[in-house]
């Protein structure tokens, strides 16, 4: 039985990819790093479908998108097309997470996260417009990081909303994570050699959250503290509902610019529900209602930077608890829209089991531009983290 056979019988439980490839690695720095593909992201040889019914007819792409390129050319292995919801939205999809076949994997990069959880790829390619990449991180147990917006090149993906839309890994571990980046982004500037001055809080907001979770980042900060950071425990401040409104109409206005055609043609009757909504709140977003927003999000970004100019670390949680059960959604973001408007870099780490056996996570920040010293932050605190249990497949 071949190991693509294998990966077959293995995904008819976690459903975690939509194509296989047929192709092998190279030699290289990647030699034998399995890669999953998120199904937005152009392999040549294989469709890109977006998670959608509307694209099921689509031919396989003639080229890989840039940063598939950049992998496959240090001899990664590209295992196929993760799952991922319509148009990398928030539909749910048939995904599950592999430490739980009842839970929700997270979305939108669903299949990325679920794979890596599981074990089949080393790293997954995924996106994240509002919470799609840091979430499946968090819920799948898994480590997660989202680059500075714009540094790693976009081309030859399927765009959400431009002026969020950012390409990034989930991975089985930050030294894998960092092989990968150091390949995809070569010329990215070393990082500087900084002390550690760390703010460790949560947004205020009146989302509960988990006994555990509180416990993870508690335990995160005195992990912090004892490699040598200076850490400030106290909230976050950003005005989080006002910038999660209007993220949702700059998000669905760009979604409408890019895919609103749909709506009035032969697709629209295969569209997901909550995408199509989103494409018709985009549609009636006014110009003026648009500026506004993008006005409000400069400001609030402005303002999250100056009031942070004494750290160079923010450390938090991604969510406020672990992996829902499968439902109508695919978890909660609206902790993580603020930092995904802000642009810097994020990075999850698994941080144990709660008492329900999800896997939970911490999450990482730092000002945009500063990919690579976060990453060597990570790697000094990861060894810290409590074990995840292994998936129970």
């Amino acid at each position: 039985m071949n190991n693509q056979t294998n990966l077959q019988i293995w995904d008819k439980h976690i459903h975690a990819f939509v194509t296989l490839s047929n192709t092998n690695g190279g030699t290289g720095l990647l030699a034998g790093i399995r890669v999953g593909v998120k199904d937005i992201i152009d392999a040549e040889g294989l469709p890109t479908r977006n998670g959608s019914d509307a694209c099921a007819d689509v031919p396989p792409a003639l080229t890989d998108a840039p940063v598939v390129a950049r992998l496959r050319a240090h001899g990664a292995t590209i295992v196929g097309k993760t799952t991922t919801t319509e148009f990398a939205f928030t539909d749910p999809t048939p995904c599950r997470n592999p430490h739980d076949l009842r839970r929700s994997p997270g979305g939108s990069s669903s299949g990325s996260g679920a794979a890596v959880a599981a074990g089949v790829v080393d790293i997954a390619l995924a996106t994240q417009t509002a919470g799609s990449l840091c979430r499946p991180a968090a819920y799948c147990g898994v480590v997660g990081f989202k680059p500075t917006y714009g540094l790693v090149p976009t081309a030859g993906m399927t765009p959400l909303a431009p002026s969020f839309d950012t390409l990034g890994i989930i991975g089985r571990d930050i030294t894998t994570v960092r092989r990968a980046f150091d390949l995809i982004v070569p010329d990215h500037p070393p990082s500087d050699q900084m002390q550690i001055k760390a703010i460790s809080g949560l947004w205020e907001t009146d989302v509960p959250v988990g006994e555990k979770w509180r416990g993870a980042l508690a335990q995160a900060a005195n992990a912090l503290s004892y490699i040598g950071a200076q850490v400030d425990r106290r909230p976050l401040i950003a005005p989080v509902a006002s910038i999660v409104t209007a993220h949702r109409q700059v998000m669905c206005a760009e979604a409408f610019a890019a895919h609103g055609a749909m709506l009035s043609d032969s697709r629209a009757p295969l569209l997901r529900p909550k995408f199509k909504a989103g494409l018709e709140f985009g549609r009636d977003i006014t110009p003026s209602d648009f500026s506004d927003a993008r006005n409000l999000l400069k400001t609030e970004r402005q303002a999250f930077w100056d009031r942070m100019s004494d750290h160079n670390i923010m450390l938090t949680l991604p969510v406020p608890e672990g992996a829902p059960l499968i439902g109508d959604t695919t978890g909660y973001q609206d902790w993580l829209t603020p930092w995904t408007v802000f642009g810097g870099p994020l990075v999850c780490l698994p941080w144990g089991m709660d008492q329900l056996q999800r896997p939970a996570s911490v999450m990482l920040a730092a000002r945009p531009g500063q990919d690579r010293w976060l990453l060597e932050v990570a790697a000094t605190l990861e060894p810290h983290a409590p074990p995840i249990s292994a998936p129970n497949l």
